[in-house]
């Protein structure tokens, strides 16, 4: 392994550690664009679903990308979430979810 992390195999870099590495976790990064201004990003990674990837710009603007397609606004993803919690709201009424009872132990 060289100092960038990488493997030369058959003379060509190959990058292992970080493929088998990714456990769940929440990952930071940044990167500088052509401009050279810093670029931030972070990868959730989850233990049953995909991945989440949250940029932020040089606008200030942030990002969701989800399974490797074109990003969408944060905000979406946000308001979508509402909404489906807005329904659960007004469906029940604005109860809270019933509480699950442990059973008694009767006297016999």
């Amino acid at each position: 392994m060289n100092s960038l992390g990488t493997f030369i195999v058959n003379g060509i870099y190959r990058i292992v550690i970080n493929q088998i590495l990714q456990s769940p976790d929440i990952y930071y990064r940044s990167e500088l664009d052509h401009n050279g201004i810093s670029v931030y990003s972070g990868t959730i990674i989850s233990d049953w679903g995909g991945r989440l990837e949250l940029e932020i710009d040089r606008k200030a603007r942030i990002w969701a990308r989800a399974k490797k397609i074109f990003p969408t606004g944060i905000s979406a993803i946000i308001s979508s979430a509402m909404l489906c919690f807005y329904l659960y709201v007004l469906v029940s009424g604005g109860n809270p979810p019933p509480k699950k009872l442990k059973p008694s132990a009767s006297v016999a």
